[in-house]
Protein backbone atom coordinates (compact mmCIF):
# COMPACT_ATOMS: atom_id res chain seq x y z
CA UNK A 1 0.00 0.00 0.00
CA UNK A 2 1.37 3.38 -0.96
CA UNK A 3 1.57 6.02 1.74
CA UNK A 4 -1.20 8.58 1.33
CA UNK A 5 -0.99 12.23 2.28
CA UNK A 6 -2.56 13.30 5.60
CA UNK A 7 -5.17 15.40 3.72
CA UNK A 8 -6.38 12.32 1.84
CA UNK A 9 -6.70 10.22 5.00
CA UNK A 10 -8.09 12.82 7.42
CA UNK A 11 -11.63 11.53 6.88
CA UNK A 12 -10.49 8.10 8.16
CA UNK A 13 -10.02 9.27 11.75
CA UNK A 14 -12.36 8.56 14.60
CA UNK A 15 -14.83 5.87 15.58
CA UNK A 16 -17.19 6.58 12.65
CA UNK A 17 -14.60 5.64 10.01
CA UNK A 18 -16.25 2.28 9.17
CA UNK A 19 -19.58 3.99 8.55
CA UNK A 20 -18.01 6.73 6.43
CA UNK A 21 -16.16 4.11 4.38
CA UNK A 22 -19.33 2.09 3.88
CA UNK A 23 -21.20 5.25 2.84
CA UNK A 24 -18.58 5.89 0.15
CA UNK A 25 -19.20 2.41 -1.23
CA UNK A 26 -22.95 2.98 -1.25
CA UNK A 27 -22.53 6.35 -3.02
CA UNK A 28 -20.47 4.67 -5.72
CA UNK A 29 -23.23 2.10 -6.22
CA UNK A 30 -25.85 4.82 -6.64
CA UNK A 31 -26.60 8.29 -5.26
CA UNK A 32 -29.22 8.70 -2.57
CA UNK A 33 -30.72 11.01 0.02
CA UNK A 34 -29.77 10.59 3.67
CA UNK A 35 -32.73 8.41 4.62
CA UNK A 36 -32.18 6.13 1.64
CA UNK A 37 -28.48 5.80 2.43
CA UNK A 38 -29.23 5.13 6.12
CA UNK A 39 -31.66 2.34 5.14
CA UNK A 40 -29.19 0.81 2.69
CA UNK A 41 -26.42 1.02 5.29
CA UNK A 42 -28.58 -0.68 7.93
CA UNK A 43 -29.54 -3.42 5.45
CA UNK A 44 -25.91 -4.08 4.57
CA UNK A 45 -24.47 -3.94 8.08
CA UNK A 46 -27.28 -5.84 9.73
CA UNK A 47 -29.09 -5.75 13.04
CA UNK A 48 -25.99 -5.58 15.21
CA UNK A 49 -25.10 -2.07 14.00
CA UNK A 50 -27.02 0.87 15.36
CA UNK A 51 -27.51 3.04 12.27
CA UNK A 52 -29.22 6.33 13.12
CA UNK A 53 -30.46 8.47 10.22
CA UNK A 54 -29.30 11.67 11.95
CA UNK A 55 -25.80 10.21 12.30
CA UNK A 56 -25.80 9.31 8.61
CA UNK A 57 -26.68 12.89 7.66
CA UNK A 58 -23.85 14.13 9.89
CA UNK A 59 -21.40 11.69 8.29
CA UNK A 60 -22.53 12.66 4.79
CA UNK A 61 -21.96 16.30 5.66
CA UNK A 62 -18.45 15.42 6.83
CA UNK A 63 -17.78 13.54 3.58
CA UNK A 64 -19.07 16.52 1.62
CA UNK A 65 -16.81 18.90 3.57
CA UNK A 66 -13.80 16.77 2.61
CA UNK A 67 -14.79 16.61 -1.07
CA UNK A 68 -15.75 12.93 -1.04
CA UNK A 69 -19.48 13.52 -1.59
CA UNK A 70 -21.54 16.21 -3.27
CA UNK A 71 -25.17 17.06 -2.58
CA UNK A 72 -27.80 18.82 -4.59
CA UNK A 73 -31.52 19.41 -4.28
CA UNK A 74 -33.45 17.09 -6.55
CA UNK A 75 -37.19 16.57 -7.01
CA UNK A 76 -38.72 13.85 -4.90
CA UNK A 77 -39.93 10.86 -6.87
CA UNK A 78 -43.59 11.39 -7.76
CA UNK A 79 -43.65 14.98 -6.46
CA UNK A 80 -41.99 17.54 -8.70
CA UNK A 81 -42.75 20.45 -6.34
CA UNK A 82 -40.88 18.99 -3.34
CA UNK A 83 -37.17 18.35 -3.25
CA UNK A 84 -34.68 16.57 -1.07
CA UNK A 85 -30.91 16.63 -0.76
CA UNK A 86 -29.38 13.80 -2.81
CA UNK A 87 -25.74 12.83 -2.27
CA UNK A 88 -23.51 11.84 -5.18
CA UNK A 89 -19.93 10.55 -5.42
CA UNK A 90 -17.21 12.95 -6.56
CA UNK A 91 -14.08 12.28 -8.61
CA UNK A 92 -12.28 11.56 -5.32
CA UNK A 93 -14.78 9.05 -3.92
CA UNK A 94 -13.46 5.95 -5.67
CA UNK A 95 -9.85 6.67 -4.74
CA UNK A 96 -10.86 7.29 -1.10
CA UNK A 97 -12.79 4.01 -0.97
CA UNK A 98 -9.78 2.15 -2.40
CA UNK A 99 -7.51 3.77 0.17
CA UNK A 100 -9.91 2.83 2.98
CA UNK A 101 -10.02 -0.78 1.73
CA UNK A 102 -6.21 -0.91 1.78
CA UNK A 103 -5.82 0.66 5.21
CA UNK A 104 -5.65 -1.51 8.27
CA UNK A 105 -8.07 -0.12 10.80
CA UNK A 106 -7.08 -0.06 14.44
CA UNK A 107 -8.69 -2.64 16.67
CA UNK A 108 -11.66 -1.14 18.44
CA UNK A 109 -11.14 -0.80 22.17
CA UNK A 110 -13.41 -3.00 24.24
CA UNK A 111 -15.80 -0.69 26.07
CA UNK A 112 -18.50 -3.03 27.14
CA UNK A 113 -20.59 -1.40 29.84
CA UNK A 114 -20.77 -4.67 31.75
CA UNK A 115 -16.99 -4.77 31.99
CA UNK A 116 -16.97 -1.29 33.48
CA UNK A 117 -19.57 -2.39 36.03
CA UNK A 118 -17.57 -5.52 36.86
CA UNK A 119 -14.44 -3.48 37.43
CA UNK A 120 -16.03 -1.62 40.36
CA UNK A 121 -18.74 -4.05 41.53
CA UNK A 122 -19.22 -4.72 45.20
CA UNK A 123 -20.15 -8.15 46.51
CA UNK A 124 -23.71 -6.97 47.17
CA UNK A 125 -23.99 -6.09 43.45
CA UNK A 126 -23.78 -9.78 42.46
CA UNK A 127 -27.57 -10.24 41.93
CA UNK A 128 -27.76 -7.16 39.72
CA UNK A 129 -24.69 -8.26 37.74
CA UNK A 130 -26.20 -11.70 37.21
CA UNK A 131 -29.40 -10.15 35.86
CA UNK A 132 -27.47 -7.81 33.56
CA UNK A 133 -25.23 -10.65 32.30
CA UNK A 134 -28.25 -12.86 31.60
CA UNK A 135 -30.00 -10.06 29.70
CA UNK A 136 -26.84 -9.38 27.68
CA UNK A 137 -26.46 -13.07 26.91
CA UNK A 138 -30.09 -13.23 25.67
CA UNK A 139 -29.61 -10.12 23.52
CA UNK A 140 -26.49 -11.61 21.93
CA UNK A 141 -28.30 -14.90 21.26
CA UNK A 142 -31.18 -13.08 19.55
CA UNK A 143 -28.77 -11.09 17.40
CA UNK A 144 -26.80 -14.25 16.57
CA UNK A 145 -29.98 -15.86 15.22
CA UNK A 146 -30.58 -12.82 13.02
CA UNK A 147 -27.08 -12.72 11.52
CA UNK A 148 -26.45 -16.47 11.32
CA UNK A 149 -24.35 -17.02 8.15
CA UNK A 150 -25.39 -19.45 5.42
CA UNK A 151 -23.45 -22.57 4.54
CA UNK A 152 -24.25 -22.54 0.83
CA UNK A 153 -22.23 -21.08 -2.01
CA UNK A 154 -22.71 -17.37 -2.59
CA UNK A 155 -24.53 -16.40 -5.78
CA UNK A 156 -22.84 -13.02 -6.15
CA UNK A 157 -19.89 -11.00 -4.90
CA UNK A 158 -22.16 -8.85 -2.72
CA UNK A 159 -23.77 -11.97 -1.22
CA UNK A 160 -20.36 -13.45 -0.44
CA UNK A 161 -19.18 -10.24 1.25
CA UNK A 162 -22.37 -9.92 3.30
CA UNK A 163 -22.18 -13.55 4.38
CA UNK A 164 -18.53 -13.19 5.43
CA UNK A 165 -19.47 -10.08 7.42
CA UNK A 166 -22.34 -11.95 9.09
CA UNK A 167 -19.95 -14.80 9.88
CA UNK A 168 -17.58 -12.40 11.66
CA UNK A 169 -20.41 -10.82 13.67
CA UNK A 170 -21.83 -14.26 14.48
CA UNK A 171 -18.44 -15.42 15.82
CA UNK A 172 -18.11 -12.27 17.96
CA UNK A 173 -21.60 -12.73 19.36
CA UNK A 174 -20.90 -16.38 20.20
CA UNK A 175 -17.74 -15.27 22.04
CA UNK A 176 -19.77 -12.70 24.00
CA UNK A 177 -22.38 -15.34 24.91
CA UNK A 178 -19.61 -17.67 26.12
CA UNK A 179 -18.03 -14.85 28.17
CA UNK A 180 -21.35 -13.85 29.77
CA UNK A 181 -22.21 -17.47 30.67
CA UNK A 182 -18.72 -18.08 32.08
CA UNK A 183 -18.85 -14.86 34.11
CA UNK A 184 -22.29 -15.71 35.49
CA UNK A 185 -21.04 -19.18 36.48
CA UNK A 186 -17.97 -17.73 38.24
CA UNK A 187 -20.06 -15.16 40.16
CA UNK A 188 -22.55 -17.87 41.21
CA UNK A 189 -19.69 -20.13 42.35
CA UNK A 190 -18.16 -17.30 44.37
CA UNK A 191 -21.48 -16.38 46.01
CA UNK A 192 -22.18 -20.02 46.92
CA UNK A 193 -18.68 -20.56 48.32
CA UNK A 194 -18.87 -17.41 50.45
CA UNK A 195 -22.41 -17.69 51.80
Amino acid sequence: MASASPEKTRWMRGPSTPLRGALLGLLLERPGHGGDLANRLAARLGETWRVDTNDVYRLLEQLENTGLAASRDEPKRGNQRRTHLVYHPTRSTSEALTLWMETLLPREPVRLGLQAKLSVAREQDAPRLLIALRAYERECLVLAQVVCPTDGAARSWAALCMDCSRDAVYAQLQTEVDWAARTRRRINEFVLANS
